[in-house]
């Protein structure tokens, strides 16, 4: 249960990580898929909450998940506030704190 909860919070990541691709790539699988980048990302968030309690009761809780959790929700929130706020600022805190994510959910499997 924790690996599958594991890589559908990558995958669902992954997938709302297509909104920064629609800029370079004209494909039409990559605009339908942008067009649920918010979608996407919620889900992410949600799967990998939902992740953290399965490894805490299972006494399974690593610092490196610990941090790929910090980075989701960061990456998150601060997608929500560019989404409330438009605030351009705020937008590319969001398109860096995103990447940082990526390679910390990376860290996280490799180490365990």
């Amino acid at each position: 249960m924790l690996a599958f909860l594991g890589i559908t919070t990558f995958v669902l990541f992954l997938l709302a990580a297509t909104n920064g691709l629609k800029r370079y790539v004209k494909h039409p699988a990559i605009r339908a898929l942008a067009k649920n980048h918010r979608l996407f990302g919620m889900l992410a968030a949600g799967v990998a909450l939902i992740h953290m309690i399965v490894a805490v009761a299972g006494g399974n809780l690593r610092v490196s998940g610990l941090f790929a959790l910090l980075g989701v929700v960061a990456t998150g929130a601060l997608g929500t506030a560019v989404y409330k706020l438009k605030n351009k600022r705020i937008l590319m805190i969001h398109r860096i704190v995103g990447p940082l994510t990526l390679l910390l959910m990376i860290i996280h499997v490799i180490v365990n």
